[in-house]
């Protein structure tokens, strides 16, 4: 989370600016850690390796000592454990993606209904919301988004979203889709001089 440090924090703002001063949208980017809990999958690949390497004691043509095997058999299934817990990089290779996208998900619809993104006048309001270890983005828009932009509009605001994470930089990737939908925004809900702001840009929600 080093890396969605002040500076970016105040160029996001300046790009929910960007969309809100050129359209009637009204934009919400949260970032979060985690969207969810994997210590079940963390102790099974952790008791996966333990039996590895107490299978490899076993039929080993070398004689260990018993207390020798007990000993590194424990070291290594509380050193994996505590790396396929804190380590994400690691932890991302024993959950499966679709477990991830759906608790990203999940996450992205309660702060949707929790942060009341759904109650703008106009139903305008979107969520961009990015999950750091589940290394997923979700784009989630209100219903006067939905029913007034075409399909292939709404695909590549989805797919721009939802590549964040594949690329190198990913803050200023968050700012390159903020960027990029603008004119998206500005073509279906043009800006109007009478248009407030309606949800606050330094949205956070505790769930």
């Amino acid at each position: 989370m080093k890396r969605f440090d002040d500076n970016f924090r105040t160029k996001l703002y300046d790009g929910v600016a960007e969309i809100e001063n050129n359209s009637q949208a009204e934009a919400v980017v949260i970032i979060k850690k985690s969207s969810g809990r994997y210590t079940p999958y963390s102790f099974a690949a952790a008791a996966i390796l333990c039996f590895v390497v107490f299978t490899f004691f076993m039929f080993a043509p070398i004689d260990f000592d018993i207390y020798f095997m007990y000993g590194i058999s424990v070291i290594v299934f509380g050193a994996a454990l505590a790396l396929f817990t804190f380590v994400p990089a690691l932890q991302r290779l024993i959950i499966p993606k679709k477990v991830r996208r759906k608790n990203a998900e999940i996450y992205a619809r309660a702060i949707f209904q929790k942060g009341m993104i759904y109650n703008t006048m106009e139903h305008t309001g979107f969520l961009i919301y990015c999950s750091v270890t589940e290394q997923e983005a979700i784009f989630m828009p209100d219903h006067g988004i939905t029913l007034l932009f075409d399909d292939v509009d709404m695909q590549k605001l989805n797919s721009m979203v939802n590549n964040i994470f594949a690329a190198n930089d990913v803050p200023a990737e968050i700012l390159r889709v903020m960027h990029e939908s603008v004119p998206i925004f500005a073509k279906y809900l043009p800006h109007r001089e009478d248009d407030i702001n309606e949800l606050p840009d330094d949205l956070d929600v505790d769930l």
